[in-house]
């Protein structure tokens, strides 16, 4: 996976949310999940909540975790939400790799990572996307093949606190149908800071 920083300044409005003081980001009716030290606020019915429990991401989400314990002099407060520190791929699901191996996704374990290991493909196609720090949903933007992707899912990621400090986000790449190509996620700070991004080539 290839990474790059890009400086960038910004005051701009919450939209995937922001725990605390923000009116549009909310966790009732979610459903409070844990895995290795992390947790999630994840709709019951979400995928998301199946794959985080199940380990499928352990390694990627070990990541976010470190990124996270590493910055922790920028957690959140009331007052203000931290700057966007570290963007990851966490991993790529599709339809063809379910009917090749019988698993869904395929994590994206390391940085260093620059392609998908299984030719993906399909519908479902989707991407997921971690961030720590404050983008979110009007600020972040993912496009794969050159084609802008939707995201469909956006869930945080709290602390001990219940403060959110970071994102899991889907996107689906199934239209315009490509089975190959760049994808790159584009994260924006919300308030005065970078913005980074993260790419993968998907075979």
């Amino acid at each position: 996976m290839t990474r790059k920083f890009l400086s960038f300044a910004l005051a701009s409005v919450l939209s995937c949310g922001i725990a605390f003081g923000a009116d549009n980001y909310t966790t009732e009716g979610k459903e409070k999940i844990t895995r290795n030290g992390m947790s999630f606020y994840v709709e019951s019915n979400s995928p998301l909540k199946e794959r985080i429990l199940s380990g499928k991401f352990d390694k990627s989400l070990e990541r976010m975790k470190k990124a996270y314990e590493a910055n922790k002099n920028n957690e959140a407060t009331k007052a203000a939400a931290p700057p966007v520190s570290a963007v990851y791929i966490i991993g790529v699901c599709s339809a063809q790799m379910k009917e090749q191996t019988s698993y869904d996704c395929e994590e994206i374990p390391s940085d260093t990572q620059t392609e998908t290991i299984i030719n993906h493909g399909g519908n479902p196609f989707e991407v997921i996307t971690g961030v720590v720090g404050y983008g979110g949903r009007s600020t972040d933007t993912a496009t794969f093949a050159g084609n802008q992707a939707t995201m469909i899912e956006c869930q945080g990621a709290v602390n001990n606190s219940n403060i959110v400090y970071g994102w899991l986000e889907v996107w689906d790449i199934s239209k315009p149908s490509n089975t190959n190509g760049t994808f790159t996620y584009t994260a924006r700070s919300i308030n005065v800071g970078p913005t980074m991004s993260a790419s993968i080539y998907i075979k």
